[in-house]
């Protein structure tokens, strides 16, 4: 009995639901053309019309179709609870279709720049921004554009999270400086690491000496900063914080 009445209930409410959409709709569309759409794609494409109607008019009902065929009832019914923007392109339906409330927020906010990355790094880069946060990681990522080391700073923050984006916070001035010399130069990385080959691989001891050695010597800082970077890729930031607080109790 408690079924019966639930999907009476539940009947009921999209009854009402349909009802308003087509009081809605029956400023743009015939009885006839509304019934169509209703028993062609549903609830879903009703609202999906109703949203469109408000910013088209009668062009709604082509845009609608276009719509439909390109991203299925799955694309109508994001369009019909999220607007227009959803289906502006595929990367911003994978992005919504996949990530919901958080990719919607990407594809509002940041309509260009989101998708474009999404296209280039998938679900990496959504991933990302639900960890340090959608405009840092999009600031960082432009800037690191600039140099073409984008993906190299998504990774950086996609494998190290908060403690990744508080080390570049650090260090940033010196990235742009150097044209990220760190995350860009693999030669410079590379001399980094010749220099110092004897030790990386023997543990936190040997690392410390290597990168006070390499940041002492005519190399300089930028050679220094690179090995940095390196022990930070191969040991974690919890090496760099031991090696650190070793330096600063001497």
């Amino acid at each position: 009995m408690k079924k019966i009445l639930l999907f009476m209930m539940l009947t009921a409410s999209l009854f009402a639901f349909e009802g308003a959409a087509v009081k809605v709709l029956a400023k743009y569309f015939t009885k006839e053309t509304i019934e169509v759409v209703s028993k062609k794609y549903g609830s879903n494409g009703l609202k999906a019309l109703e949203k469109l109607s408000a910013t088209h008019g009668k062009s709604a009902l082509g845009l609608m179709e276009k719509y439909g065929a390109k991203y299925g009832e799955e694309g109508l019914k994001l369009l019909s609870r999220y607007g227009e923007k959803v289906v502006a392109n595929r990367a911003s339906f994978e992005m919504v279709k996949h990530f919901g409330d958080k990719g919607f927020y990407l594809v509002r906010q940041f309509p260009v720049r989101a998708t474009t990355y999404y296209e280039k790094y998938g679900n990496k880069f959504v991933k990302t921004t639900d960890k340090i946060g959608a405009t840092r990681t999009i600031r960082y990522m432009d800037e690191a554009a600039k140099h073409g080391a984008e993906g190299k700073v998504l990774t950086f923050l996609d494998k190290f999270g908060q403690k990744g984006s508080l080390f570049l916070d650090k260090h940033w001035g010196k990235l742009l400086t150097s044209g990220f010399v760190l995350l860009n130069a693999e030669s410079l990385i590379n001399s980094a690491k010749n220099v110092a080959n004897h030790g990386l691989d023997k543990g936190g001891e040997v690392v410390e000496h290597s990168i006070k050695n390499v940041a002492d010597s005519q190399l300089g800082w930028m050679i220094g900063l690179a090995l940095l970077l390196f022990v930070f890729f191969k040991y974690g930031f919890e090496a760099i914080v031991r090696v650190w607080r070793k330096r600063q109790s001497k």
